[in-house]
Formats: C-alpha cells, sequence, structure tokens
C-alpha cells in the first residue's frame, strides 16, 4: 500500500521562508472558468449504439484515457481534473443512458452488463485499441466488470470511491422509490442540498467555498429516472466473488473523510484485487474532482504513465510520489 501518511523532512524558519518566496502559492481556479476552456475544446459527438444514443466528449493526445462517470454528475463536474489529464491522454467522457432527454433509452430494458456492453461498444466505435480506465463511484463498478471481461484491453486502472457492493442509507432507498414514480430532475427533490450538505459540504474549504453551489447545481441536473435506475442496479450488484478474476493493475483511491463510500469498501476493494495498490488521502471527501481537482489528475497521471527519471513532459516531476501533494 502506499504510504500518503510519511511525515515530511522538517524545515527550519530560514528553509520555510526560502521555499515559500521560490514557490508562491497558486490562487485556486475558477472552476466555471475551467468549464468554459473545457467547452471550448473539446470535441462533442454522438455514437447511437443498440440501447440509447450515448453523448462521448474528448480532449487531448495520447493514450486514451476513459472516464467511467459517478452516479449522479455531469461532464462539467470532472471537467478541471480532464484539463490537466489531457495534456498527456487522449480523455473521454461519456452519458449514461437517461441522461439526455432524446438519448432514446428505454431504461426498464438496461441492465448493468448493458452498461459493460455499450463500454466495449464506444472503444470499439472510436477504434481505440487498449485503454486506461477511470472509475468514479459508481463508475467504479462498470470499471470492475470490464476489466474481468477483457483484461488485456486495459493496461492499468484507477478507481477512486469505489465499492464492489452498497447498503443503501434510508436517503438512498428514499430516492430510489421517489424515483420510480417522480419526472424531473434531482433538484426536484425537496431534501436534495440538505442531503449533499450532510456528505459533501465539509471538504469544500473557504477558499474554494464557490465550487459548492456549482456542485449542488449540476448534481441536481441529474434526471431522477435515471439515478433511480443506476441506484436499483447496485442494490441487486455484488461484485466480491469476481475480484480475485481482475488480474490488471489498479490503483485504488479512497477519501478518509468520504462519507458516501466507506473506507470499508475500500479495505474490501484492496483485499480482493490480486494487483491492487491503495492511497488514502486523508484530506478528500467523495469529490475531489471538485474539491483537489488537481491532486486527482496528477495521482491518475503519474500512475497510468509514470515519468522516467529524466522527468516528465511539460516540466512534470520525476518518477511517482508515494506522497501526493496538491
Amino acid at each position: 500500500m502506499i504510504d500518503t501518511q510519511s511525515p515530511s523532512p522538517e524545515l527550519t524558519p530560514e528553509a520555510a521562508l526560502a521555499e515559500s518566496e521560490r514557490k508562491p502559492c497558486t490562487p485556486p481556479a475558477n472552476y466555471r472558468k475551467e468549464v468554459d476552456a473545457y467547452d471550448q475544446r473539446a470535441k462533442t459527438s454522438r455514437w447511437t449504439g443498440p440501447r440509447y444514443a450515448m453523448t462521448v466528449r474528448e480532449l487531448g493526445e495520447g493514450p486514451p484515457l476513459i472516464l467511467v462517470p459517478g452516479v449522479a454528475s455531469t461532464y462539467r463536474g470532472y471537467a478541471m481534473t480532464l484539463n490537466r489529464l489531457a495534456d498527456r491522454f487522449r480523455t473521454i467522457v461519456y452519458d449514461y443512458p437517461g441522461d439526455q432527454s432524446d438519448d432514446g433509452a428505454k431504461l426498464g430494458r438496461i441492465s448493468h452488463d448493458h452498461l459493460i456492453d455499450d463500454l466495449f461498444g464506444l472503444i470499439d466505435h472510436l477504434n481505440l485499441g487498449r485503454v486506461f480506465l477511470f472509475g468514479l463511484s459508481f463508475g467504479s463498478t462498470v470499471t470492475l466488470k470490464a476489466l474481468r471481461r477483457e483484461p488485456r484491453r486495459f493496461p492499468k486502472a484507477v478507481i477512486q470511491g469505489g465499492f464492489a457492493s452498497r447498503r443503501f442509507t434510508p436517503a438512498e432507498r428514499g430516492v430510489l422509490w421517489v424515483g420510480r414514480h417522480l419526472k424531473g430532475n434531482v433538484s426536484r427533490l425537496p431534501w436534495h442540498e440538505p442531503i449533499l450538505r450532510h456528505n459533501n459540504f465539509n471538504h469544500f474549504p473557504n477558499i474554494i467555498v464557490d465550487r459548492w453551489p456549482f456542485y449542488v447545481e449540476q448534481n441536481g441536473l441529474t434526471p431522477i429516472a435515471a439515478l433511480a435506475h443506476r441506484l436499483d442496479l447496485l442494490a441487486q450488484l455484488d461484485l466480491r466473488p469476481i475480484l480475485k478474476e481482475i488480474p490488471n493493475e489498479v490503483l485504488l483511491l479512497q477519501g478518509n473523510e468520504d462519507r458516501i463510500v466507506p473506507r470499508s469498501c475500500y479495505e474490501e476493494l484492496r483485499a480482493g484485487l490480486p494487483k491492487a495498490e491503495g492511497v488514502v488521502v486523508p484530506i478528500l471527501g467523495h469529490q475531489p474532482h471538485y474539491t483537489h481537482a488537481e491532486l486527482l489528475a496528477k495521482m491518475v497521471d503519474q500512475y497510468l504513465l509514470p515519468c522516467a527519471p529524466e522527468g516528465c513532459p511539460n516540466g512534470g516531476a520525476g518518477s511517482r510520489s508515494t506522497e501526493p501533494q496538491d
């Protein structure tokens, strides 16, 4: 396991001052500007697969890296992370069935295995060959099944906030029940922001508190029916028996402050996957793509494409660090 909590070398006050003068603190990026920059540069297309018309966005050049999204999000929530990963990867992010009102998805006919079929269909449609996978939360279940189905197609994978099975909270069960009977987006639900605040607000430090309303806004754009469909798929899912059959190298990223996916889920994956490395980051919750996108991108980048001793392109660090820094 990678140790992210090893003590750093102690600096004298003089050395600390010199260090701060040499590397001034960079103000945090404006998230909405990051989304605007992503929208201006990314290529958007649609692939009409066997179950729905999938919206696909691509940015960057290099080895292909598919981001497999979480259960309730839009591509905008990953824009800052993708902007940075696009320096060395051809990044690809796609929408799940039901995320777009005109995608033609018949949610009641789509199983979890169909989501994996559609991921492979996208890979073939884009003629990608071998691909890196980056699965977040719900996306970890799609990633794990894909790795087991055709491991040779995926040199490495990263999973953040992942799990092999889930027990639902009363709030999640309530959303699942309501979702079967309501139309519209998640923002309609009366408890939408209070639940998000309880689980995530403490992970948005004051210096980036302006990102909080944007996160609530984007989460609220998820159609209720699509969210209920994915939660229903999770309620029937248990991937623990297949973990030992996945031979790929996998990096597991877990926020120590994550209130949505508990540490026990991370430990279960780390124990079950034969070639898993683990990083537990003390400062992170469940939404690092909003709160610590630079750190998240750096960890993914350096794991999938570790730098040669002579250094990385674009002035990056040398070998992969065991103490990720933001």
